[in-house]
């Protein structure tokens, strides 16, 4: 699992360095409401939509396919692990032991979400 998130924080660093909005508060939010619905929820019929908020059809282009690889990479490998509840695939999208190349962790292109705020199928609960 580690792997695939390593994967995935590594491409959102190339991304980066090409599209500094990568790094915009709405982009970020786009990016981790789709992993949120296709890997940590594993909604089966999500589609990973095809606008992130990027300023160029070439950086949307660029986020898409990244996440669609780290959704479908993660989910194969998940299923294989057995780790199938909201709670188990959240910690793992938010392992802090894993960072890119450059060192950043799923904080920076991400943010964080508070397990304790979720219910046991991902619906929230309480937001403060």
């Amino acid at each position: 699992m580690r792997d695939a998130l390593k994967r995935l924080l590594n491409l959102l660093d190339e991304i980066g360095n090409e599209h500094e909005e990568l790094f915009d508060s709405d982009v970020r939010q786009n990016i981790r409401n789709a992993i949120m619905e296709g890997f940590v929820r594993h909604r089966l019929k999500y589609e990973i939509p095809q606008d992130f908020g990027m300023f160029s059809e070439d950086g949307n282009t660029a986020v898409r396919n990244a996440i669609s690889e780290y959704v479908a990479t993660g989910n194969k490998k998940a299923d294989e692990l057995e780790i199938r509840t909201f709670h188990d695939r959240l910690n793992v999208m938010q392992d802090d032991s894993v960072c890119s190349v450059n060192g950043n962790d799923y904080e920076e292109f991400l943010g964080h979400s508070r397990g304790e705020f979720f219910d046991e199928v991902g619906n929230v609960i309480r937001t403060q």
